[in-house]
């Protein structure tokens, strides 16, 4: 069989390209003792790809030259010669962005963002474990919880609010008693966030100023910012703090592709006058809970009570910049996920 790999071959410069990555064809090797053959199914699209691929401090260590890029996948093991795992079972794992893995004995141990494998129930569609039952769900959840320590009652406003992290929080939000305006790109995208994922607003930044639709949709100030964009939409923010608010930064896509300098918090004095704190996390930080988290998640999935549906798209490996660069013009509703079709 033959396996289509994408290699990162350069740094990208700005935005990803097509030219950063090859596209390599090649013979998968009979498995050695203890190696498994995964038939990718499903990768996540990810906005922190570009992160991944940026030779600068992170938290995690960037994509080497040469390797594979990174992904998380959904797959079915196709061949085994390990003794944990057999044909047929679906698997969750760092798969990487290629149409088969080949997860050699070292590579089973890595831990999250490696090849570890975890069966999974396949009665959940497989998406589900990119989204909400994966990095999305995880960031969600403990960036609310943990750091944002929300209580019944608070009003919650969460940026990128129709990406795979912001649908997801906005929906624990509401399931834990509290008020939710979402930040995002369109009036339709709004109407979805109300519609479909139960928010009580929704705020089109690019309709008018943010400042003064913040002011008109939460009359007595902000008790959580979960910020996934960072730049002028947690300018606005800030200044709309109730005192002892907090601010989660999750992520900042506005600035991912910010080669001269990043735009920080001008408006931080606000967390001086309001007494607020504003905490930056990762969700591995999180780990040893992650079990405890997925069980309340897929709890409420099964309940009815959140919506966990992915925005698949089908296509070759080899479509995933193109995709990127999707979520980053904001063309996407929910968690974006390649339907793989190249095997």
């Amino acid at each position: 069989m033959k396996n289509t790999q994408i290699r990162l071959i350069n740094r990208p410069l700005g935005a990803l390209k097509v030219t950063d990555f090859l596209v390599d064809r090649s013979d998968i090797p009979p498995l050695a003792p203890n190696e498994v053959l995964v038939k990718n199914l499903y990768l996540s699209i990810d906005p922190a790809m570009r992160s991944w691929v940026s030779g600068g401090k992170s938290y995690i260590d960037s994509v080497p030259i040469g390797e594979v890029m990174r992904a998380m996948g959904t797959g079915v093991v196709i061949e085994s010669r390990h003794a944990d795992f057999v044909p047929g079972q679906h698997v969750y794992a760092g798969l990487g962005m290629q149409a088969f893995s080949h997860l050699t004995e070292e590579r089973l141990n890595r831990p999250l963002f490696g090849s570890q494998l975890t069966i999974i129930d396949a009665a959940l569609p497989l998406p589900t474990y990119l989204g909400a039952l994966g990095i999305s769900g995880m960031t969600a959840y403990f960036g609310l919880l943990r750091i944002g320590q929300l209580q019944p009652g608070e009003t919650v406003v969460i940026s990128g609010a129709a990406g795979g992290v912001g649908t997801i929080a906005g929906q624990i939000a509401r399931l834990k008693g509290c008020r939710v305006v979402g930040i995002t790109s369109s009036d339709e995208k709004c109407k979805a966030l109300v519609d479909a994922f139960g928010f009580d607003a929704g705020l089109n930044y690019k309709a008018g100023k943010l400042t003064n639709q913040l002011a008109t949709a939460c009359p007595e100030g902000i008790d959580v910012f979960f910020d996934n964009v960072g730049g002028d939409v947690l300018n606005a923010a800030l200044g709309h703090l109730r005192p002892g608010g907090r601010v989660v930064l999750s992520g900042a896509v506005s600035q991912y592709n910010n080669m001269r300098f990043m735009q920080g918090p001008a408006n931080y004095l606000a967390l001086i006058v309001n007494r607020a704190r504003m905490e930056g996390f990762v969700f591995t930080d999180f780990a040893n809970e992650f079990e405890h988290a997925r069980a309340e998640i897929q709890g409420w999935i099964k309940a009815g009570l959140l919506n966990a549906d992915t925005h698949v798209i089908p296509g070759s490996v080899d479509s995933f910049v193109a995709l990127v660069d999707q979520l980053f013009s904001g063309q996407n509703m929910g968690k974006m996920v390649l339907e793989v079709h190249d095997n």
